[in-house]
């Protein structure tokens, strides 16, 4: 027995597919060392050049294999930072990363992709969408004229096909898969069996993310007798539709962590250089509870609510009661508002209905952003 598991630790070393490596060359279960020595060869397969030639002939053949008449579209869109599809799929390590299951390499699957842009349609152009007219939004919503054309029905399929986003061959030989780890503190109250206290212990688990730039496709799958320019523009809308998903939402887990934001290469380029003066100067932010300018955003929360921008610091975020703003209020208004609470990414703010200015003014001292009260003597 013992033999058995050297031997499939010795194999696994010279393995070029990460897959079939994560799916049969588990040696023992429930031991951290061997989770990361099997996650490790993964991610040195990927990178082997023996992989990267056979799947840059396997990605030509499929571009190759969208015709140049178009009705299709495609951009390739950079992770942001890391990328982690197919997380809780089933698997012997109990996380799981969608992979190619031909060649072991990270792949978006269309699914997700057209259920990301369904979400973001309904509830972000349902709403308020920039060019669009007012009476328009609501076919944006779902069962609404357009997200019924774009996306189908119970009763019909949509006009665009959204295609699986391999990932570009040069991504392989910059280290598509990453070593990634997340710390449950409460495991026991996570599986309901006890509630959580501050004695539990934390239990790190390590597991695969991606990184690296994918090429997405859309496709027009709609009447053949449809206008070609009316095809084109839409596939166009839809396929900027899924980039601002995909920038601003993000696609598969711990999106709300960060994960999964997918921009231009372009843009990820000329963004980077622009952060490091940021960071090396602390940002002028407003404290909780004190009344400033901001200006009402074109981009809503993913309830529908507003968010506004502070211009002075940059930061930007949910104005929490936003019922109370009056409708007349439109994107680009300046508002005052009430700081609900700060830090360096974000603001969160209030606006002064005759309650909310009022429990601003009588701020209890000792409170966040206001003077500690000193104790007796």
């Amino acid at each position: 027995m013992r033999q058995s598991i050297i031997d499939l630790a010795a194999r696994r070393r010279s393995g070029h597919n990460p897959g079939l490596l994560l799916q049969r060359y588990l040696a023992r279960q429930g031991d951290p060392e061997e989770r990361r020595a099997l996650l490790g060869a993964a991610i040195h397969a990927a990178q082997s050049e023996s992989l990267r030639d056979i799947y840059s002939d396997a990605f030509a053949r499929w571009s190759a294999s969208f015709p140049d008449d178009g009705l299709h579209r495609s951009e390739q869109l950079s992770t942001a930072g890391r990328l982690v599809v197919g997380l809780g799929s089933e698997n012997v390590l109990e996380t799981g990363l969608r992979l190619h299951q031909t060649y072991g390499v990270p792949i978006i699957p269309g699914s997700a992709l057209k259920g990301l842009a369904s979400h973001y349609c309904h509830d972000v152009w349902g709403q308020r969408h920039v060019e669009a007219p007012a009476e328009e939004n609501q076919r944006f919503r779902r069962n609404g004229s357009y997200h019924q054309l774009l996306f189908g029905s119970t009763d019909d399929a949509g006009v665009i096909a959204f295609h699986d986003a391999w990932i570009t061959p040069d991504s392989l030989r910059e280290k598509a898969l990453r070593l990634d780890v997340m710390t449950p503190h409460h495991p026991k109250w996570q599986t309901n069996e006890a509630p959580p206290t501050d004695f539990d212990s934390p239990v790190p688990v390590s597991f695969l993310s991606a990184a690296g730039t994918f090429a997405v496709r859309l496709s027009w799958c709609g009447p053949i007798e449809t206008a070609q320019d009316q095809a084109q523009a839409w596939v166009s809308l839809v396929m900027k539709l899924l980039q601002e998903a995909l920038s601003e939402w993000g696609v598969g887990g711990k999106t709300s962590s960060g994960y999964g934001r997918l921009v231009q290469f372009d843009t990820l380029q000329s963004t980077r250089p622009a952060r490091a003066p940021v960071r090396a100067q602390p940002v002028s932010r407003p404290a909780a509870g004190e009344t400033i300018e901001a200006r009402l955003l074109e981009e809503r929360t993913k309830k529908g609510g507003w968010k506004a921008r502070h211009e002075a610091s940059g930061l930007s975020g949910p104005i929490q009661n936003t019922t109370d703003v009056p409708a007349d209020e439109k994107a680009g208004d300046t508002l005052k508002l009430i700081v609900a609470s700060a830090n360096d990414r974000e603001l969160a703010f209030r606006y002064p209905t005759a309650a909310e200015e009022e429990r601003a003014q009588h701020k209890p001292k000792g409170t966040p952003g206001g003077p500690r009260t000193r104790g007796r003597r």
